[in-house]
């Protein structure tokens, strides 16, 4: 099997153990802790439409991870956030992705020397 379909794998394992649809996790994903982007922006970072990603972050506020509110100068706008819940499971989210089997099997030294890589591309 190769290094793509090894990923979607784990990715899709990664979310199944954490009860989050491939939706759910991007946008957790692209929440960072004391972020509030409008929906329009946070939709724009997960190549979602804003109205397609509404009902995600519905269902995500069900659940106490995300809280959304409208923004102090437009209440039109709506803004989205992390709650401690949301904080929480980002992090486990981070890191089941971070225990790829294929990075794990390499050494500390090559997994070192593969993230050097990454944080000069990325």
């Amino acid at each position: 099997m190769d290094l793509f379909a090894r990923t979607l794998d784990h990715q899709g394992t990664c979310f199944e153990t954490l009860a989050l649809t491939d939706a759910q996790a991007k946008v957790m994903w692209r929440l960072e802790t004391g972020d509030t982007p409008s929906l329009k922006e946070l939709a724009k970072r997960c190549g979602a439409d804003p109205s397609n990603l509404a009902g995600v972050v519905d269902q995500l506020t069900e659940r106490g991870l995300v809280a959304s509110r409208p923004a102090v100068h437009d209440k039109r706008v709506r803004v989205v956030r992390l709650t401690a819940d949301g904080v929480r499971l980002r992090r486990r989210l981070v890191a089941c992705l971070a225990q790829h089997p294929s990075i794990e099997a390499l050494s500390p030294e090559r997994q070192e020397e593969l993230l050097a890589i990454l944080r000069e591309v990325a």
